[in-house]
């Protein structure tokens, strides 16, 4: 069972009366985890999708403020960008098993991409094949 310990409702722009400020769903989240933090509850590891891993200066640093651990989905066009000389390194394929809540299980892979330097934020591509690698589910 999931249960929110708070939440706030997100208003789309065009929904927002006079006085009302607008809030992006990142600011929101950012916002709840500072005031969850603040009432007392730790967190060992936070996640998260694509909006919000994309949204790094009002989700991401936020997190990297509070020292959280965190894992965040990223889109496949992300941009990083190296310095002169600098390349990306993919590291071997390795094989793992991905258990779902039903307790049922399917065979993953995972491998490391390395931008430059390995650095403190730290990139990794999964998929369910490696020859293909489906958009939906790489």
């Amino acid at each position: 069972m999931t249960f929110p310990l708070l939440f706030e409702v997100y208003k789309p722009r065009e929904t927002l009366k006079p006085g009302d400020k607008y809030l992006t769903k990142p600011q929101i989240a950012a916002m709840l985890m500072k005031k969850l933090k603040s009432m007392g509850f730790k967190f060992n590891l936070v996640l998260a999708d694509s909006l919000y891993g994309e949204s790094g200066t009002n989700f991401i640093s936020v997190l990297d403020e509070m020292s959280l651990n965190y894992i965040v989905a990223i889109r496949s066009n992300h941009y990083v960008e190296l310095l002169p000389k600098q390349r990306t390194q993919y590291l071997d394929w390795q094989r793992f098993k991905s258990v779902f809540s039903d307790l049922k299980s399917e065979k993953r892979f995972i491998r490391e991409i390395i931008h430059g330097k390995r650095g403190e934020h730290r990139y990794w591509q999964i998929t369910t094949d490696i020859e293909k690698l489906p958009g939906n589910s790489t």
